[in-house]
């Protein structure tokens, strides 16, 4: 009987384990072999957040500056920027942390000056790790009740603004040889729910264009991403409508996996 206890305490801490590690994995599971972070891999790499003025963004810019990188955030609320940029310590934080005002909205040419500014912020390096935090999500309506309004306000933000930055920052990594984009998606961009038509929209649509782009030769030189948070959220605040709030606030100690579990790296 005593064996028998045994197994079936190590039956129920294995499945225990397994469960945990279910709920801060990614929303299509493929980083649940991620590897612990090594300070090497950020120390002195530039690292640009955007939608780094809280929620998920803020979290990770606290991380990477503890860990030694040199960052620069970006969102559209200046002010909140400078909030997130005092609270971090670390080799170059919070002095030499850069503050890039953005809206993804605002055009290719505002865009492309946004990324020439954020390359020469850091004499003699540029952007190492580009993480696309920023996102825009309206009010849950049903599929039938999408107005034009929403439709161009979601994709603006989450796809077209997303993928014109990629492409403006892609040259300067390829001529370095080097560079990794990390792309925060959503597990709605793999399973939609009722009322998150729009938002499901946009993130199908994010995953199919970074998917192409890890099959096209530009990957020979550059690592790729993507990242979708799930139900781990939605257990940090019980019910999930919150959870970048809740991540902000209680401090999701998961989010540096995103960097490091390689996902189907070219």
């Amino acid at each position: 009987m005593l064996t028998l206890f045994f197994i079936s305490l190590f039956l129920i801490l294995v499945l225990s384990a397994l469960l945990f590690k279910f709920a801060i994995s990614d929303g299509d599971f493929t980083l649940l072999s991620r590897r612990h972070v090594k300070r090497e891999e950020i120390e002195d790499k530039v690292v640009w957040i955007t939608g780094a003025s809280r929620g998920i963004g803020e979290i990770l810019a606290k991380q990477l500056a503890s860990l030694g990188a040199k960052l620069i955030l970006s969102a559209r609320n200046e002010t909140e920027l400078e909030r997130v940029r005092k609270q971090l310590t670390g080799k170059y934080a919070p002095e030499q942390v850069k503050i890039l005002p953005l809206d993804l909205t605002s055009g290719e040419a505002t865009l492309k000056e946004a990324v020439d500014k954020a390359e020469s912020f850091f004499p003699g390096v540029g952007v190492d790790y580009m993480i696309h935090n920023a996102a825009y999500e309206r009010p849950k309506t049903t599929a039938l009740d999408v107005t034009e309004e929403s439709l161009k306000a979601t994709f603006n933000v989450n796809v077209f603004g997303t993928i014109c930055l990629t492409r403006l920052l892609t040259p300067f990594m390829l001529r370095r040889g080097r560079g990794h984009f990390v792309v925060m998606s959503s597990a709605a961009g793999k399973t939609p729910a009722p009322g998150q038509a729009v938002y499901s929209a946009s993130k199908y649509a994010l995953n199919g264009y970074f998917h192409s782009l890890r099959s096209e030769p530009v990957l020979a030189v550059m690592y790729l991403v993507q990242y979708m948070p799930t139900i781990g959220y939605w257990l940090m605040d019980k019910v999930g409508g919150r959870r970048v709030e809740v991540a902000a606030q209680k401090g999701n100690t998961y989010s540096l996996g995103l960097l490091f579990g390689k996902k189907k790296a070219a």
